[in-house]
């Protein structure tokens, strides 16, 4: 083990290109970096785009380029970065890096898991903790087979207002702001459809996916190109929630809900879909507004309500951001994360 008395954390993603769990990873990665207890080596999937962002904060990552179960050389090569780096924790984030670390212990190092979905638990055999974001997750962990004291529910944060601002097109009508991957799952079709009976209003989607034609289609079917704006991802994301009315999380399934977290922590009134993570998120009329599922009418509705209620408004916005920076605020949760590390390797040694 290394000589100092820091918190030694391999941090290993494969991840897709865009994604909640990889912006989550990207920002607790730079949080321990930033952290004088912790010493950090990062492992990423081979993604220039990513790699060329993290390496300004992280002095320590590595590429690999064939990053998956099947190779064996990434197993060697993980195996090799244990052995010269003697981590105390191990954090593998969702399938693939779960699958590749090694069976067997190299320097006492304790292995966690960090699932942000409903995966397959088997991916997890060689872990010895799990993190969960959301308490579903942690009850859905449970109830396949973990012991309780060996999984921790730990939410997501979020980073602080940026204070910048973008000019948008259409300034004289609201904005409304959705973002997420082009998938089934985040129902942003809901979301345009619904643009039809709002013309008072002009809507910003921020992402990328496979349903990017599709969403242009439904823009050009319902005649909305003047209203509706396609963007791809973006780092400075703070410039568009500050520029923008509301924020809409239409989701089909949403285990937590990031993007509901970011509208509290920009003072942005949320409107989001009665599932999952955002229902739990959400207290309806108090820190925001809910609707029903796949619901183009009650979604117009809701938001036509909180657009002509200016003291339900001030109310969410309020009562929005007090629970991010109470529950949801980036010293906050790193600080449970180290907490738990230390709990876990002192539990191991004892």
């Amino acid at each position: 083990m290394a000589e100092n008395n820091n918190l030694r954390i391999l941090n290993i993603i494969s991840g897709a290109e865009f994604g909640g769990a990889e912006l989550f990873f990207e920002r607790i990665a730079i949080s321990f970096e930033k952290n004088k207890n912790i010493s950090q080596k990062v492992i990423i999937r081979s993604n220039e785009k990513r790699f060329n962002s993290l390496k300004n904060s992280i002095q320590n990552i590595e590429q690999i380029k064939f990053f998956n179960r099947y190779n064996p050389l990434c197993k060697i090569k993980v195996k090799r970065v244990i052995e010269e780096f003697l981590p105390n924790i191990v954090m593998t984030w969702m399938n693939r890096a779960s699958q590749i670390i090694p069976s067997e212990k190299i320097s006492n190092e304790v292995t966690i898991g960090r699932l942000g979905g409903f995966y397959k638990i088997k991916n997890y055999s060689k872990c010895d903790y799990l993190i969960t974001n959301t308490i579903d997750l942690k009850d859905y962990v449970i109830s396949e087979g973990w012991d309780i004291r060996k999984v921790q529910f730990i939410p997501n944060f979020v980073s602080e207002n940026k204070n910048g601002k973008i000019n948008l097109k259409n300034s004289y009508n609201d904005t409304i702001i959705c973002m997420g991957r082009f998938h089934e799952n985040k129902a942003i079709d809901i979301m345009i459809k619904s643009m039809s009976f709002l013309p008072g209003f002009n809507l910003l989607i921020i992402g990328e996916g496979k349903l990017k034609e599709t969403y242009n289609l439904l823009i050009n079917k319902y005649h909305l190109g003047e209203r509706v704006e396609i963007i791809g991802w973006r780092n400075n994301i703070s410039e568009y929630l500050n520029a923008c009315s509301i924020l809409v999380c239409p989701s089909r399934h949403e285990p937590f809900g990031n993007i509901i977290v970011d509208g509290w922590a920009h003072k942005i009134p949320v409107i989001v879909s009665d599932v999952d993570g955002p229902k739990k998120l959400v207290k309806h009329k108090i820190n925001g507004i809910k609707f029903e599922k796949d619901n183009v009418f009650d979604l117009v509705r809701k938001i036509k309500e909180l657009s002509t209620s200016p003291n339900l408004r001030k109310k969410i916005i309020k009562n929005g951001f007090e629970l991010y920076q109470k529950n949801y605020s980036e010293n906050v949760i790193v600080d449970k994360y180290i907490e738990y590390f230390k709990k876990i390797t002192r539990s191991c040694v004892e």
